[in-house]
């Protein structure tokens, strides 16, 4: 269920918002968010948090769907993606370690393309994460490229835009982290191409990290072979 003041409104612009124990970012989240892009709906997906999330976003009078279970984090996004109306969504993580600002440079790029992924590796930024995190998704990146004939630097960033026409008659099975395997494989599929624009990229400073990287790999390489090879119908 969809709560909040902007629900029947239509926009310009869906800010998709993943959440769960992130009442350390949400304050700056939404005021920078607010700030970047005042025309946009804001769409935040609570995924059962136990802090104060829910309280602080609710004192802003943004749209929020509530998951009373712990859904996963693709869930999150795809409930928050069907939640809205807008021609064009963005899709951002809440740990603010992509910068909020950067989003009118991604959907400028939707002029001329239909997906854009900000990269944390395209531009001459130096990201500053662990060497495992870094090698372990270039290396992801590295395979979906080679089995879809893509260029990504960054599949598993936090942030990107999209058409929302570019998911007609799309499904979406997966809820945890491997919906970024399976929403990636099956545009390409669909026959678009993943754009990317550089982003800067800031390590979490506050909450803590929800993804466990070696099994989520593990996951990802599993799906990248099998959406590649499968031949299962991928339209409605």
């Amino acid at each position: 269920q969809v709560f909040g003041e902007n629900r029947r409104i239509k926009a310009v612009l869906d800010i998709v918002v993943p959440t769960l124990n992130e009442e350390a970012n949400i304050d700056q989240l939404v005021t920078r968010l607010k700030n970047a892009c005042p025309e946009a709906r804001l769409i935040f997906v609570d995924n059962c948090s136990t802090d104060r999330t829910l309280e602080i976003l609710e004192g802003y009078g943004v749209d929020i769907v509530r998951h009373t279970v712990n859904e996963g984090y693709g869930k999150s996004l795809y409930d928050g993606i069907i939640a809205g109306t807008a021609d064009y969504i963005v899709t951002i993580d809440a740990d603010l370690e992509y910068p909020p600002e950067c989003i009118p440079q991604l959907i400028a790029r939707l002029d001329q393309c239909s997906v854009v992924y900000g990269s944390r590796f395209a531009g001459d930024t130096d990201p500053a994460m662990g060497a495992f995190r870094i090698y372990g998704n270039q290396l992801i990146s590295w395979i979906f490229n080679k089995l879809y004939g893509q260029a990504v630097s960054d599949l598993y960033t936090g942030v990107k835009a999209f058409r929302r026409s570019a998911l007609d008659g799309l499904e979406f099975q997966c809820s945890g982290f491997v919906f970024v395997v399976e929403f990636a494989a099956k545009l390409v599929r669909s026959g678009f191409r993943l754009e990317e624009e550089p982003v800067e990229y800031t390590i979490r400073r506050a909450g803590r990290r929800k993804m466990k990287h070696v099994a989520e790999a593990s996951k990802a390489l599993s799906l990248l072979l099998f959406y590649r090879v499968s031949r299962l119908k991928i339209k409605s």
